[in-house]
């Protein structure tokens, strides 16, 4: 079990799903529903919407590391 926790850990959200989001708050969306239309983690997805709250979208061109 631990195996699966650590391989989901070093997954990356892929620069298409950040894109998704940051549209998806453009449109007034918040965090909790943009999560669920993204099929993202609730908390990721809020550390993003406060980082595209504070005019930072620089997390949306990154993509995969």
């Amino acid at each position: 079990m631990e195996e699966k926790v650590e391989s989901l850990r070093k997954q990356r959200i892929s620069m298409d799903k950040r894109q998704e989001c940051l549209q998806l708050f453009e449109e007034g969306y918040g965090y909790k529903k943009t999560a669920q239309i993204a099929g993202l983690n609730t908390y990721t997805v809020r550390d993003y919407k406060r980082r595209y709250a504070s005019g930072d979208t620089t997390w949306a061109d990154r993509g995969s590391r």
